[in-house]
């Protein structure tokens, strides 16, 4: 209905001065038939299109150039509500022609004879003889809604056009070839009919449409185009949103232009729909809720059509650029806005019971569940068992794929499905699980409600999914008094384990319980005690023996009922022994694991776990790309607080390393949230704090650093240096700052704990870095002075075992690798390992700095 009247600069089609943009053809054709009847020469014109393409402007410009013409007009408007109505749109047209009294007594010869068409001679005569004394052109828009017995009249009209000068127009909605109310006329018209119909405007008529209201870019005009698909009242309504804002045609304004034009055909659809017949709203409905999901047959089903009725509904939505042509899959509507419009004008009431009809026979139909959930979302409780396996199976599926989000909301759907309660505490554990990566407060939640409910029913397996995934998330305080009152209730040891496991990671000073945990066992009563038994052993520096064997047992267990905690516990235990490559492969499994099962807390955990180790081998390349991993797994704002100083330490040393100072300046400076400090992994951020502070040549704060976190590692008694070195470096920095003794000390302090451990050389690269540092800050005159160094050093070789001492002493006397090898009847390759293992060890480059005396 987009139309530029009386435009100066145009060309007029009709002698009026009308002109539509892009009619130019169909004016022309209206504007020859206005002159024929001018002439005296009678006429029939349809004009058809679709729903806003403008059939109306059209008409009315005809009307106005027939008006000025001196002609006698009229126009009736039908309409769906009135085609039970006899004679309705033959009443508008006399309403317009006749004065009152003609009026009244035409009314009472039509009411009489209605049932049997007995007025229609009656009419016919008197509009012939409102001819004969003055051409007339009269108009039916909206043809389509027509009564009968004004159809019969217009047909009987038309079949007598030869006997006065009547120009005969009627506008169609383009629903089919040829429409039941009468598209075609009889063989008895004594004229050929014409017929006009108007398409979408193309881009060249929308950019002189538009130019018409102001300048225009050229991709504004296109995506203007393509936005409304050429539909002049689409485009109108659209004009009308930027005219009233006061923008103009610009590129930058495209994205609005395509909002608008959404909500302009949402509204066109709407108003189309209003005016189609019943079983096309059913159909076009069901096809809408069916998405393409569902064939032609089933969306049939669901809207309540069969046989020549459907076929006939889809031709008419076809045409009216309702439905798109099919592919492979079912039938769709056109576009989003289509979609739109048809929910628009549904209560909700009614889409709710669509759905659910449209689910339950997709259901029957088997359909893929992920396109079954979709119908289930918008549907009210159903009551069914399948609803809730539907939903769960489509949730793991998107939950697999990515669509984290969507796997969440379905699963929050089918909790509101009545179902037994072990069954919604197990939906409400696997909704926690996805919903931490966007809801991680509600997860907690969600679990604890679990822990809580679950604990009196006994269903072990349950509490520990529910226990592991919340000591996952980081919130050691809340896993640890939770889980001390489900321990208390019910006991398993794997529960016990993850409440060992929570308390280990809280802070030096965690709220008093009140319900103790469960006691340590001498002996680990399953898999996942083990692993959390051997992380105790490792952090107290105790029993390395035990400590392998321990962690091996709890990564050996990989079921689906295997906590991951324990497990992940189980490879930082092996980590301090020096098996880093078996840890590495532990945490591997970890979080394939947990890919499977979807605990995405843990995964994130394990990640860091593993970048750790790759910062620690030189491997940085790899670690930043764990640590990116951890981040897509579980983003940075949904860690717990106390979880997320470890990663952002764990990202600082990786940079330190590669030497990008500014960088991990940056990250430093993250803004921490509150109670980021309560955890343990708070300790791993002081430390790599420090290690910046002393690469930027800030020592005294670097110290600073180092010992609060020597005070929290030793408050939780973890006292390995093969868990967190920290003496090391903050020697290194008591060195620079001349503090000679409290350097020695603390390094002999390191050394003492690493032969305890009875791993001293997997300290070898700290205490090397450290020893150098105070070397040279001994050389000063402000340093300890150099008799602190050798005291230091000499406590090296003892970190030698024998096998590398031996060689390491035949090698300082001057013997090559082949004469030491054959002195201690071993390969030669075999004498490389032990004097590379010796040079780390004792912090030289080669076998000229070896001491003269190593002893044998």
């Amino acid at each position: 209905m987009v139309a530029v009247h009386d435009a100066p600069e145009s060309r007029s089609a009709l002698s009026g001065g009308h002109h539509l943009v892009g009619r130019t053809a169909e004016l022309d054709v209206a504007g020859e038939l206005v002159d024929d009847l001018r002439r005296g020469r009678s006429g029939l014109l349809t004009i058809s299109g679709g729903p806003g393409t403008g059939r109306s402007a059209l008409l009315e410009a005809m009307l106005a150039e027939a008006r000025a013409a001196g002609l006698n007009t009229a126009a009736a408007q039908s309409s769906p509500l009135e085609t039970d109505v006899p004679y309705s749109t033959v009443a508008q047209l006399i309403a317009l022609l006749c004065p009152p009294d003609q009026l009244t007594r035409i009314s009472s010869a039509w009411a009489e004879g209605a049932a049997n068409n007995a007025p229609i001679p009656y009419l016919r005569k008197h509009f012939l003889g409102l001819a004969r004394d003055r051409p007339l052109l009269f108009a039916v828009d909206d043809h389509q809604w027509i009564d009968p017995w004004s159809l019969a009249w217009c047909h009987a009209m038309a079949r007598h056009l030869d006997q006065a000068p009547i120009l005969m127009v009627r506008t169609v909605r383009d629903t089919a070839p040829e429409m039941p109310g009468g598209a075609r006329w009889d063989d008895t018209v004594p004229l050929i009919p014409s017929r006009v119909r108007l398409s979408a405007l193309s881009t060249s008529d929308v950019a002189e449409l538009l130019s018409r209201r102001g300048p225009v870019d050229e991709e504004f005009s296109t995506a203007a185009t393509a936005a409304t698909a050429g539909n002049p009242a689409v485009l109108r309504t659209v004009l009308a949103e930027f005219e009233q804002a006061g923008l103009g045609f610009e590129a930058r304004h495209v994205p609005r232009l395509r909002v608008h034009a959404a909500d302009a055909v949402a509204g066109l659809v709407a108003r189309t729909l209003r005016g189609l017949p019943a079983d096309h709203v059913a159909l076009l409905r069901a096809i809408t809720f069916c998405g393409g999901e569902f064939d032609f047959e089933l969306a049939c089903a669901l809207a309540g059509l069969h046989g020549h009725a459907a076929q006939e509904a889809r031709t008419a939505l076809w045409h009216l650029g309702l439905l798109r042509e099919e592919g492979t899959d079912g039938p769709r509507v056109s576009t989003p806005a289509v979609a739109a419009g048809v929910f628009g004008e549904m209560d909700p009431a009614e889409r709710e019971e669509l759905h659910a009809r449209a689910a339950e026979i997709g259901h029957r139909a088997a359909i893929e569940p992920a396109a079954l959930a979709e119908l289930l979302l918008s549907a009210p409780q159903m009551r069914k068992r399948w609803v809730v396996e539907t939903l769960v199976e489509a949730s793991e599926q998107h939950r697999r794929a990515g669509r984290y989000e969507r796997a969440t909301e379905l699963l929050r759907r089918a909790s509101r499905e009545p179902v037994p309660t072990a069954c919604r505490q197990r939906l409400l554990a696997q909704l926690a699980a996805i919903e931490v990566a966007h809801a991680p407060v509600a997860s907690d939640g969600r679990l604890r409600q679990v822990l809580t409910d679950a604990a009196g029913t006994g269903d072990a397996r349950l509490l520990v999914r529910a226990a592991d995934l919340l000591v996952s998330r980081g919130d050691a305080e809340t896993a640890r008094r939770e889980l001390a009152a489900v321990c208390a209730r019910t006991r398993h040891p794997a529960l016990d384990a993850l409440s060992w496991l929570a308390d280990e990671e809280c802070g030096p000073e965690p709220e008093l319980l009140a319900t103790p945990l469960p006691p340590l066992p001498d002996e680990p009563a399953d898999a996942a005690q083990a692993g959390v038994l051997a992380w105790r052993y490792a952090r107290l520096g105790r029993r390395p023996d035990l400590v392998r064997t321990l962690a091996r047992a709890a990564l050996s267990s990989r079921g689906a009922d295997s906590p991951l905690g324990p497990r992940i516990a189980a490879c930082r235990a092996l980590a301090c022994r020096d098996d880093r490559e078996e840890a590495a492969a532990g945490l591997t499994a970890v979080i394939f694991d947990a890919g499977r099962r979807g605990a995405r807390a843990a995964a994130a955990h394990a990640l860091v776990q593993r970048a750790m180790l790759g910062v620690e081998d030189g491997r940085c390349p790899a670690a930043a790309a764990d640590l990116d991993a951890a981040e897509r797994e579980l983003p940075l704002h949904c860690r717990h607080p106390a979880m997320l100083p470890q990663h952002l330490a764990t990202k600082i040393t990786a940079l330190l390393r590669r030497d990008q100072i500014a960088e991990a300046e940056r990250v430093a400076g993250t803004e921490l949230p509150l109670g980021a400090e309560r955890g343990m992994a708070f300790a791993y951020l002081l430390h790599a704090r420090g290690e910046l502070k002393l690469a930027t040549g800030d020592p005294a704060t670097a110290l600073g650093y180092f010992q609060e976190c020597g005070r929290i590692l030793r408050a939780k008694e973890w006292l390995n240096p093969a868990v967190l070195s920290w003496r090391m470096p903050a020697a290194i920095a008591q060195g620079r700052l001349g503090e000679a003794r409290a350097a020695t000390r603390l390094v002999g302090e390191e050394l003492e704990l690493a032969e305890r451990w009875g791993m001293p050389g997997l300290l070898e690269p700290v205490h090397r870095t450290a020893l150098s540092a105070l070397a040279v800050a001994g050389s000063g005159p402000s340093g300890p002075g150099a008799a602190g160094v050798p005291a230091m050093g000499a406590a090296l070789p003892a970190a030698l075992s024998v096998p590398e001492r031996r060689a390491a002493s035949l090698a300082a006397r001057g013997l090559s690798n082949k004469d030491i090898a054959e002195e201690l009847g071993v390969t030669v390759r075999t004498v490389e390992l032990r004097l590379t293992k010796s040079y780390r060890k004792l912090g030289i480059d080669g076998r000229s700095q070896l001491p003269a005396d190593l002893g044998e």
